[in-house]
């Protein structure tokens, strides 16, 4: 019986140690340049532009949530602004929305490029109808002379929260 106990203890040893080995060999591994700090995490190279990004892109979400087209367009590349201008404008006038940035995760950094993924919240404070939902948003962010824009955004994976 004290073997058989034995035999069946060293088996589950074995079994844990496999299953340990097969949980740490699969997990995600962090670079050295993963950080989080002030929300930012991801494969950051600079920290000064992450921030600068950052901060853009939380700017851009608050003009957006205050209706202020001026700060929503200074916020992009300059060949968006006429454009973007006309259709924020529409959207502005029909929606009354809140807009949180939840996380901010650094995909590719490079010296005048960096494309972030955020999760970012929408919940409508107006009378029109407009879902509440979390979206993820790919943000491509581009050095316009000396400064950050915002280049281009993709939403993906809208959950509607209502």
């Amino acid at each position: 019986m004290n073997n058989r106990r034995k035999k069946w203890g060293l088996i589950f040893v074995i079994l844990l140690a496999g299953l340990l080995a097969t949980f740490y060999l699969s997990a995600p591994k962090a670079t050295s340049h993963t950080i989080e700090a002030n929300g930012i995490t991801g494969a950051v190279t600079n920290q000064r532009d992450a921030q600068i990004c950052f901060d853009l892109l939380e700017k851009n979400l608050t003009a957006a949530s205050n209706k202020d087209i001026e700060t929503y367009i200074d916020t992009l590349v300059s060949s968006a602004h006429e454009e973007t201008a006309q259709e924020m404008t529409t959207f502005f006038d029909t929606y009354t929305l809140a807009h949180t940035l939840l996380s901010f995760e650094i995909v590719k950094q490079e010296a005048s490029s960096m494309l972030v993924a955020a999760q970012q919240q929408t919940i409508n404070l107006g009378e029109n109808s407009y879902r509440n939902h979390i979206t993820q948003a790919h943000h491509t962010f581009v050095k316009e002379g000396a400064a950050w824009k915002i280049q281009q955004t993709v939403m993906t994976n809208t959950s509607f929260i209502d």
